[in-house]
């Protein structure tokens, strides 16, 4: 959840909760099964889904999808599908990052569904049997989307619903816990031994090798041989991309003279984005030292004829920052701090080069206490119409009449104090949120 959504989940929880023909050949994830329709229909999708269980076959495909440009997919509760002929100009650059060692374990259906939902139905059987299971990895790098300067969908878009904006390389081991024995413990995917009692292992399924990815470095420009496999994928929905569906006379692929770096890095002293819109450099200017967040936000050094991408970031910059950024697809950005409430989200696609933010420091306590006033004062205000409605029922069945004046004596007074509340809540909340004026550098304040 971003930082600046925290203050309202108290609030959001008051008013309930909700539920959550392709020709050939493209590539498809395990598709549940129907017994685990209701399950994934009140499950949300994850945005960042682990591969893992996915068939070799299938991940190879993706790994090839991606090669020729982003990739969209319909991706609904349980259900991913990669629509191989649709896709969104650009490419995906490699950013290599230090070797990570990471498990994650699996004990119970809501972590299956977690975790890895697309191929959840079929595994539920196998977690029930084994009790756990596992996913040992090495991370070496991650692949960000480049998208170019038109930013519509092209091709057999019908359907497509999300957009893979990231996935991260390396090599993993997927097993199932088959039974417990005493000894000396064995390493899986080369993270560690020695323990006196381990659980054996029963392997699902397996890509690259640890040995190649202990060879990896901050300065590849791909990832080691042997260590490349696709092990999660970060999904982003097209409507918060700002993108829409073109369908062009012809083949969608882009003209032989721009260069395409396809699933790796460009080419040496080639910039990877060209000023436009959405290549903005942003000036921060607070009373109060605030940062800038973002997601799938990448930074941007400039170089001879346009930028070079840094990768993307969750922390952009402090201070005045002074960054420059990639917000072409239409990314948010929020400002903030662990003092100061974090801003509504602010997007930049259809801005271009110097842009301020002109910031008005919030005030977390206020900001506490409206959330606060707000809730109870939705509680007030329904606990108060269900009392005077009562007593109106009431009156209306007894003949004498007078029976259910207090109840909605009581109910009207409830619901005025409700009003209050409510009304005290969103004054509170409004003095209290941090907000942010966007401007050109010549624009007067």
């Amino acid at each position: 959840m971003p930082p600046w959504a925290r203050p309202l989940t108290s609030l959001v929880a008051l008013f309930g909760f909700g539920c959550g023909a392709t020709g050939a050949p493209e590539p498809r994830a395990p598709v549940f099964e129907p017994d685990s329709q209701t399950k994934c229909g009140v499950v949300k999708s994850s945005s960042r889904p682990l591969i893992v269980e996915w068939p070799a076959s299938d991940r190879a495909q993706l790994e090839a999808a991606a090669r020729g440009g982003i990739i969209a997919v319909r991706y609904q509760g349980c259900d991913m599908e990669v629509l191989a002929r649709c896709k969104l100009p650009g490419s995906y650059r490699y950013t290599p990052t230090t070797r990570k060692l990471e498990r994650v374990s699996i004990r119970d259906a809501d972590e299956l569904y977690a975790e890895l939902p697309v191929g959840a139905a079929k595994l539920e059987g196998k977690l029930e049997q084994s009790g756990e299971l596992e996913v040992a990895m090495h991370v070496v790098g991650r692949y960000d989307a480049a998208p170019e300067e038109q930013r519509g969908l092209t091709g057999a878009c019908s359907g497509a619903t999300h957009v893979i904006t990231g996935l991260t390389a390396g090599a993993f081991e997927f097993s199932s816990a088959a039974g417990s024995r005493a000894g000396g413990g064995a390493a899986v995917m080369g993270m560690g031994a020695g323990a006196t009692s381990e659980k054996s292992k029963s392997l699902i399924s397996r890509d690259g090798q640890p040995e190649a990815c202990a060879g990896s470095s901050t300065d590849d420009e791909r990832p080691p041989e042997g260590c490349a496999a696709l092990l999660r994928v970060e999904v982003t929905p097209v409507a918060d991309l700002a993108i829409t569906h073109t369908s062009p006379a012809g083949t969608d692929a882009p003209a032989a003279s721009e260069p395409q770096g396809g699933l790796g890095v460009a080419g040496a002293g080639r910039p990877d984005v060209k000023s436009g819109p959405g290549v903005v450099r942003v000036f921060i200017n607070s009373p109060r030292p605030l940062e800038l967040h973002g997601v799938g936000v990448a930074r941007l050094e400039p170089v001879p004829g346009g930028f070079r991408s840094l990768g993307p970031s969750t922390l952009l910059c402090r201070g005045s920052c002074e960054q420059y950024l990639d917000m072409r697809v239409g990314q948010h950005l929020v400002v903030g701090s662990s003092e100061i409430p974090f801003s509504a989200p602010i997007q930049m696609y259809d801005r271009e080069g110097d842009v301020h933010l002109d910031v008005e420091p919030g005030n977390g306590t206020s900001l506490g206490l409206g959330v606060t006033s707000l809730s109870l004062g939705v509680v007030a205000a329904v606990t108060g119409l269900s009392l005077a409605g009562t007593g109106l029922i009431i009156n209306s069945a007894d003949s004498a009449g007078g029976s259910g004046d207090g109840l909605t004596k009581w109910g009207l007074i409830t619901l005025g104090g409700g009003a209050a509340l409510i009304g005290l809540g969103i004054v509170l909340v409004s003095d209290g949120s941090t907000k942010v004026e966007v401007r050109a550098p010549t624009a007067a304040r």
